[in-house]
């Protein structure tokens, strides 16, 4: 006689149990890795970091950038990239490479060339600020 508190799986009685347990086990261990995944995903493809004083400071003493700039290249960043694919981790790509993907991207995002180079500063700056 087994105690039914120190194995509390039920055990399969016939085929058909042992069949349909590896089917949930299955399922739930295919759910787990999908919800796992996706977890993931947001946490790197979606952090978009708050424009700082800092980055502020960081961005003037190469280039003329203030605050508010960056704070537009933030929202247009946001806002304009989402609406045809997700964001990309920022530091995936160089500050070149990012000048170069910003230009391609710009008629398609509908961004004037203020609105460009201020998506542009506000990505250089966060890279020059953070990792």
């Amino acid at each position: 006689m087994t105690n039914r508190h120190l194995n509390p799986l039920p055990q399969p009685e016939g085929e058909e149990d042992a069949k349909r347990l590896v089917r949930v086990a299955r399922l739930v261990l295919t759910l787990s890795l999908i919800s796992i995944s996706q977890f993931i995903s947001c946490e790197a493809t979606n952090y978009v970091p708050p424009v700082t004083a800092q980055m502020a400071a960081a961005s003037s003493r190469r280039h003329d950038v203030d605050l508010a700039q960056l704070r537009q290249g933030r929202t247009l960043f946001v806002h304009r990239c989402i609406e045809c694919h997700t964001l990309p981790v920022l530091w995936r790509y160089t500050p070149k490479d990012w000048t170069e993907i910003v230009n391609s991207m710009s008629h398609r995002a509908s961004l004037k060339t203020a609105e460009r180079d201020a998506v542009i500063a506000y990505i250089l700056a966060v890279r020059a600020t953070e990792r």
